[in-house]
């Protein structure tokens, strides 16, 4: 495969496959694909020249974090470097590590790495800047909210007032949604929610995130199940409980004569 007239903008990893023909009806062979990286050294430009000043990159607590600074050369050396305050990253290979071909790989994120950074090529007399990266720490959750509903009490009068508590463990500073769906909501019967978040004692790095709904002087359409629907940005799960209601005692006074032929 001939490559004529190339720049830095081609620096990629080109695959080829070979081809298997029956008459006219030809496929290619994935299984015997053959991957080669191709640079294109140029004399006036280190790194691959892109139409961005500034980069946005999301530092996600559960997942490495690639700085892409492309070079045009292998033999160029690469640093990393923080804006402000201004001092150059140590990569030790194990939090961060360089690969020529993928740029800066953090491998475990965290807060403090946080900011604007930047890389920076020299090769020979020639030293050049990389577009910044502006990192932004967000911590994700590992898993899903699991949530766990319970009714005080499953079994209520009518004229009652019925307490449902949703809550769900999840890692600290990491926002929980709850929603509902209850009976009386096909006809639009107000109910209340308050939710809470607490931190969890004993050195964890968690919290409980809670939701309680109130319903007030329940009546026979509040009859149903309850289903509470907890959400991170890893996903949601559902918890669900039934309730009953019941009507009220009576109450008459009922007041018996004395008996006939007496």
């Amino acid at each position: 495969m001939p490559l004529a007239n190339m720049s830095g903008s081609k620096w990629r990893l080109y695959t080829c496959y070979p081809m298997y023909c029956e008459d006219t009806d030809c496929r290619k062979e994935y299984s015997k694909a053959v991957k080669v990286f191709v640079f294109f050294p140029d004399p006036q430009e280190l790194f691959v020249p892109l139409s961005d000043y500034y980069k946005v990159i999301q530092l996600r607590s559960n997942w490495p974090t690639v700085l892409p600074c492309q070079v045009t050369s292998p033999e160029a050396k690469v640093t990393l470097h923080r804006e402000y305050p201004p001092v150059e990253l140590d990569v030790d290979r194990r939090e961060i590590s360089f690969d020529v071909k993928k740029g800066f790989t953090i491998h475990r994120p965290r807060p403090y790495h946080a900011g604007a950074l930047y890389c920076v090529a020299s090769l020979g007399n020639l030293r050049q800047s990389s577009m910044k990266y502006m990192l932004i720490y967000v911590n994700y959750p590992r898993a899903p909210p699991a949530p766990v509903i319970q009714a005080s009490p499953s079994t209520v009068t009518v004229g009652e007032n019925l307490r449902v508590t949703c809550s769900a463990m999840g890692e600290r500073d990491v926002a929980i949604e709850f929603t509902w769906d209850y009976p009386g909501q096909e006809i639009g019967r107000p109910p209340y929610t308050q939710e809470s978040v607490i931190p969890v004692s004993g050195g964890t790095a968690q919290q409980q995130s809670q939701s309680v709904l109130l319903v007030d002087e329940v009546r026979d359409v509040d009859q149903g199940t309850y289903t509470c629907t907890a959400q991170n940005m890893q996903g949601a799960k559902s918890a669900s409980t039934t309730i009953k209601v019941v009507p009220k005692p009576d109450s008459r006074v009922i007041v018996k004569g004395p008996p006939k032929g007496k």
